[in-house]
């Protein structure tokens, strides 16, 4: 589909909550078709660029004020404000406390604009799946997006994975009924629904990531999604036989998690679910520490 906008350049203030001010000169941006918004969540106004471009947003940020490409977001599951913060010094303990710095875990980015991390191995409740290896790693990895709104996994990774976590569910007497599109596999709420972050209700899932003790746990709240007061589905889609991507970590899956993109070194730094510890991203408030913001 052929599109029209127009490519500007304006300067951007930006101001501290701390005080000071910056600008960034020379700032590039797009007035685009509002259409381009179909499909990105409710009220969505317009997009913020966070690949490993020149023109992403935080890039653009960092090389004006000549500070090293680092950032960090913490996206919000609920209507509240979630956080952006692009800087080289560490905001973690100041913004989010210590615990929760300490918690963080570390594993490689790949690819040279978007933001790819290498999942060797997928298990649920601790069992490994029998996965063909060469698809996890085929296309560059797994892809973070935040455009994508659930996970997508090719049809064979997919299937495998739906499997697992129906026996796994059924452990766990969970009750599966009718699938509500667009997901594929959904449970009755009744049992499993009586925590905020469903925890210890469903299956945990893990993506082991270098080494077998580096994993990025995904816990209930990520994983299952409520579409109504009796039913809860699992926040998985099929992405069919031949994606550009094997697996696509969709934006339900990030909310409530910090994540720090270093993006000189190439690493990703990424908390557990803010939920373990019963708060979220829009409970951190940003003024006791000198963060630029538009």
């Amino acid at each position: 589909m052929a599109t029209r906008g127009e490519l500007v350049e304006d300067i951007v203030a930006l101001g501290s909550i701390a005080g000071s001010k910056a600008t960034v000169d020379q700032f590039v941006f797009s007035c685009a078709p509002t259409f381009l918004l179909n499909g990105l969540a409710s009220g969505a106004e317009g997009m913020i660029g966070l690949g490993r471009t020149p023109i992403a947003l935080p890039s653009q940020i960092s090389t004006s004020l000549g500070t090293q490409h680092k950032f960090t977001i913490c996206l919000s599951s609920s209507d509240g404000n979630g956080i952006i913060i692009v800087s080289d010094q560490a905001p973690q303990d100041s913004v989010f406390g210590s615990e929760i710095s300490r918690s963080v875990t570390y594993t490689p980015l790949f690819s040279l604009h978007e933001h790819f991390i290498g999942v060797k191995s997928i298990k649920i409740n601790g069992k490994r799946l029998s996965l063909n290896a060469s698809l996890l790693s085929s296309n560059g990895g797994t892809k973070l997006s935040t455009i994508v709104p659930y996970t997508t996994m090719e049809s064979t990774i997919y299937a495998t994975f739906i499997k697992a976590y129906i026996q796994a569910a059924a452990s766990m007497n969970m009750t599966r009924v009718a699938s509500v599109a667009p997901f594929g596999l959904c449970f009755s709420s009744k049992g499993i629904d009586s925590s905020k972050h469903l925890r210890s209700k469903v299956p945990a899932i893990d993506l082991v990531l270098q080494s077998e003790m580096v994993k990025w746990r995904i816990l209930g709240r990520n994983s299952m999604v409520r579409v109504n007061d009796e039913v809860m589905c699992l926040g998985f889609l099929d992405g069919g036989l031949s994606p550009m991507t094997s697996i696509v970590l969709g934006g339900y899956q990030l909310e409530d998690i910090v994540l720090q993109f270093d993006l000189g070194t190439s690493m990703l730094g990424f908390s557990p679910s803010l939920l373990v510890w019963e708060t979220s991203c829009t409970d951190f408030k940003l003024d006791s520490w000198p963060k630029y913001s538009l």
